[in-house]
């Protein structure tokens, strides 16, 4: 029972805990620029420094065109302080649990920081502005870096996603990682408020709503630490085991690996949905197990983590796939084999044709030496 009180209290809850959320990086507390929304390039970019073809990695928020302190969201130590390329005037700031949030476009630090320093939530660190590009209106880019790729949450939208159909379960996930900052993901989640879009396209409030927190909401759901975002790689059902799992594990301040155990029934690692492997190809499978076993890191660390029944009922699935694929290697050598004999068949075939009138030429050579 007391389990199950914990775990509708932590559904009900934002996915970041009470004591660990954020505080707002600005006093106006606007966001001008959706997470997420794919810029196409150009004009399309609305200003940005980045000139390609992207997808909006963080939060803008609007400083009213000026520049305007900025504080820090969250304790921390600042691990980067300067030029940053297309990012400007930058600071970076790692959190306890080795997440990192990142200030784009300042133009100007607070007195006295450097790299190394602590600092704490609500403490001023600078102030907005547009580098490192004056057809910037100035503004603060914000930008939140998950230690861990199970931790992002990041789904790319078109901004003419309202001309049609638009289904938020089927957008393409995206997981960018890079140096220094991790994966890249929502912010949303991890403040304690949620903040106002107003980006000059309401057409898409209706659909991906009017602030951080419903725009969150809609493309992923109520996410617990250590929880799965619904998405197309997975069964709902092992989506939904998975986040009560992580709920109960985050009410007694526990990762899931620590808190679970073989008398909990925990399972194994996420694999493809159930029944998916009937459906694909041998290529298909061969590189969903490839890339699920080798080339996930997350995959090579969570394995030394959980249960041994979930190490067992993991060896028994790569015991299954090696003998399905080795089946479907069988038949194939069996179809090039047949090809071989069909080969082999056609290639014979004008030798038995000229054995088959050199025997009917000598039947007719007996033939007339037998009535002479």
């Amino acid at each position: 029972m007391r389990k199950l009180l914990a775990l509708a209290t932590l559904v009900a809850a934002t996915p970041a805990l009470a004591d660990t959320c954020m505080v707002p990086p600005t006093d106006k507390q606007t966001v001008s620029g959706r997470f997420g929304k794919f810029r196409s390039g150009g004009s399309g970019n609305f200003g940005s420094a980045n000139q390609k073809p992207h997808m909006h990695d963080g939060l803008d928020f609007s400083t009213s065109g000026a520049s305007q302190p900025l504080y820090a969201t969250t304790d921390g130590k600042i691990t980067f302080i300067g030029y940053r390329r297309s990012a400007g005037n930058a600071i970076l700031i790692e959190r306890s649990n080795g997440d990192v949030v990142a200030y784009y476009h300042m133009s100007g630090f607070a007195t006295g920081l450097k790299q190394g320093m602590e600092v704490e939530a609500g403490q001023q660190i600078g102030l907005s502005g547009n580098t490192p590009s004056d057809a910037m209106v100035k503004h603060l880019h914000y930008t939140y870096g998950a230690a861990q790729k199970d931790a992002a949450r990041a789904a790319a939208f078109p901004s003419n996603a309202v001309r049609g159909a638009f289904n938020p379960g089927q957008l393409p996930h995206v997981f960018n990682q890079q140096t220094g900052i991790g994966w890249k993901t929502d912010p949303a989640p991890f403040f304690c408020a949620t903040f106002p879009i107003q980006d000059g396209n309401p057409q898409l409030y209706p659909i991906l709503g009017d602030d951080t927190k419903e725009q969150h909401a809609i493309l992923f759901g109520s996410v617990p630490p250590g929880g799965v975002a619904p998405n197309v790689k997975f069964e709902p059902a092992q989506v939904a085991a998975a986040n009560a799992d992580a709920a109960l594990a985050a009410s007694e301040g526990k990762s899931p690996a620590e808190w679970l155990s073989d008398t909990d029934g925990y399972g194994t690692l996420p694999t493809t949905p159930i029944g998916g492997y009937q459906t694909m190809s041998t290529q298909e499978m061969l590189l969903t197990e490839a890339g699920r076993r080798f080339s996930d890191a997350e995959w090579n660390t969570n394995v030394t983590k959980v249960s041994s029944q979930a190490l067992l009922v993991d060896y028994n699935r790569a015991v299954g796939v090696g003998n399905y694929l080795a089946e479907a290697i069988y038949r194939k050598k069996e179809r090039v084999e047949a090809l071989l004999a069909t080969y082999t068949s056609q290639k014979t075939e004008r030798l038995r044709r000229q054995t088959q009138s050199a025997h009917e030429r000598a039947q007719r050579g007996a033939v007339s030496r037998s009535i002479q």
